[in-house]
């Protein structure tokens, strides 16, 4: 799934002094309001703080262009344990640490214009807790705050069930909130306005075949007929407003994925509000644990931790659903489990949130499921080579416009459209790095500079992109052969016109013939694991012996055997939205 996001906000967050906490030393301030400034995700945040003689009375948060949604909770979250501790020693959000560290920095900053001692402040720790055991009884709890655990969570509660939502991040969404949350789906309302022929049948073929043809075609199956239904429920009762246009992914012969307005963060925002508003508890910074058992071997529960160090006992009427995501982020379980790639240790990184290790699968199958897959471990073709992440910028690729992928000679070498297992291939073959180049007037068709401002301005100033007004000043900035790619981009176009490309593409092929041009500089990461566990087409979690262990179902890319060895882009949205409500409605009837 995508994870670079595009639409910034300024959000103010006041939070009134609520104590200085037991047994705090007193501090002494010039009491005043004071500004400062420090380096987070996406550039600066600007902090006001204001002072009373011995306390931090009010933290305001203001111009910054932190990602919407990720940095939702450090904004919310640094400041209110900031006053309430009157502390700087204060956890950073996990997903979320260069957007806290700013927050803490500009506060301490703050604190020494006030003439505060910084060092106490930040030696000072928050009294410990106690431990004591939290215990609480529902019908249904579900693992893990993403878009499958939150569809499941939604169809459940909506069914009539009780349910707690248990997520041990500070914030909602997994990988979802960092992605575009493209759902793929045929016969959807844009194809229909359009004259876009399509159907069920083809998706689900494309789908299977994108796989390698090794996934559970009856699990591909249901996702190919449900997944419009899907999009409008998401749309219609959830809420999500979606673009008006298609997206078209390697391996669909037609585009059919919608897209979210405000991508991942205008997914899970409303699904969100939709789960609160029908009753669903949800449990931040809280880690399951164990898959609790009876004697007969139903799933009746979860042991998990809190952040703080409170054990939480969660025991359920009805069913679990686990719904964590699967295991990209883990460096030793990805080495364990790949049988295709040279490696995937420390050197190649990851599109996905830090938060999916893999920890649910790891339950699961100390309960007694069967894991199926582990071994197909997909990556993304195209990422920074300092985050590890896809870039907004590279967008013409996936948009139905230009873009072109040459290496360091200067030569084409891939199909920059194809199935993103065969574009990594290419770019590894060459060296693991690759050039992304397209012109102004693709640019200026997706607006690309105006939505993506803040990126352009930060991968610009760590050197991986660069802009000029010809092929050979941009050849230059890279080093790579100037002639060869002049002669690239005119054997590019002339495939265009005679309909001969090369490379076998058929879709996005745009002339690029005048300059300005851009051009990103990408390595291949991690982006999606195949594998996991093992369900049936009811969302049922199977044994390794093929039998439903009662009360336990999964959700998500934390499931194997639905993508085969290669997941197909577009499709994992459609996947955990399909598969969280089944998973929701069958644990509901339990």
């Amino acid at each position: 799934m995508k994870n670079t996001l595009s639409t910034f906000f300024i959000i103010l967050i006041a939070v009134c002094f609520i104590g200085c906490g037991a047994g705090a030393d007193k501090m002494s301030y010039n009491a005043g309001t004071y500004t400062a400034a420090a380096q987070g995700m996406n550039g600066d945040v600007e902090v006001t703080v204001t002072f009373s003689n011995s306390t931090i009375k009010k933290i305001d948060i203001g111009k910054h262009g932190e990602t919407p949604g990720i940095s939702d909770a450090p904004i919310k979250q640094i400041p209110e344990q900031i006053i309430k501790t009157q502390s700087l020693a204060v956890d950073a959000v996990t997903g979320a640490t260069r957007t806290s560290n700013a927050i803490l920095k500009a506060v301490e900053l703050a604190a020494e214009q006030a003439g505060g001692n910084v060092n106490a402040l930040k030696n000072k720790k928050p009294a410990a807790k106690s431990g004591k055991a939290v215990k609480k009884t529902t019908d249904i709890v579900v693992v893990g705050g993403g878009g499958a655990g939150l569809s499941a969570a939604i169809e459940a509660a909506g069914a009539g069930s009780k349910v707690i939502l248990v997520e041990k991040m500070a914030i909602l969404g997994g990988n979802t909130l960092l992605s575009y949350a493209e759902l793929a789906c045929p016969n959807n309302w844009l194809q229909t306005e359009k004259g876009i022929q399509d159907s069920p049948e083809q998706f689900a073929k494309e789908m299977y075949e994108g796989g390698g043809k090794l996934a559970k075609k009856e699990l591909v199956d249901i996702i190919a007929y449900n997944a419009t239904d899907a999009a409008l429920w998401l749309r219609d009762t959830i809420g999500v407003k979606y673009q008006d246009y298609l997206v078209h992914e390697g391996g669909h012969s037609v585009p059919r994925a919608v897209e979210p307005i405000e991508l991942g963060p205008g997914m899970i925002r409303p699904l969100k509000e939709y789960a609160e508003k029908l009753g669903v508890e949800i449990l931040l910074n809280t880690k399951a644990e164990e898959l609790i058992k009876d004697k007969t071997g139903k799933i009746t529960g979860v042991k998990a931790m809190q952040k703080d160090g409170t054990p939480v006992i969660l025991e359920t009427k009805k069913a679990v659903i686990l719904a964590a995501g699967g295991f990209g982020a883990n460096v030793e379980m990805r080495q364990k489990y790949n049988t295709r790639w040279e490696t995937l240790d420390a050197s190649v990184k990851t599109t996905n949130s830090p938060a999916i290790v893999g920890e649910g699968i790891i339950m699961a199958e100390k309960a007694g499921a069967n894991l199926i897959g582990m071994e197909h471990i997909q990556l993304y073709p195209f990422n920074n080579p300092i985050t590890g992440v896809f870039y907004g910028i590279e967008a013409p690729s996936w948009s139905g416009e230009g873009l072109i992928y040459v290496n360091k000679d200067g030569k084409r070498f891939v199909n920059e459209v194809g199935m993103r297992d065969a574009r990594a291939e290419g770019i590894l073959a060459q060296g693991g790095v690759a050039y992304a180049i397209y012109n102004q007037e693709v640019a200026d068709r997706l607006h690309l500079e105006e939505k993506f401002k803040d990126e352009y301005a930060k991968t610009l100033a760590d050197g991986v992109f660069f802009k000029a007004n010809t092929l050979e000043e941009v050849a230059k900035r890279f080093d790579i052969n100037a002639e060869n790619l002049v002669k690239t981009m005119d054997a590019y176009n002339k495939g265009i016109s005679t309909n001969t490309d090369e490379f076998g593409r058929t879709t996005s092929m745009v002339t690029m013939k005048t300059g300005p041009w851009f051009i990103l500089k990408g390595v291949v990461s991690v982006h999606h694991t195949m594998g996991g566990i093992e369900i049936n087409e009811k969302a049922q979690v199977l044994d390794v012996n093929g039998n439903i262990i009662p009360g336990l179902y999964a959700a998500g890319e934390i499931t194997g055997g639905i993508h085969g060895n290669n997941r197909v882009g577009t499709c994992a949205i459609s996947d955990i939205v399909v598969f969280g409500r089944i998973a929701g409605s069958n644990a509901s009837k339990e």
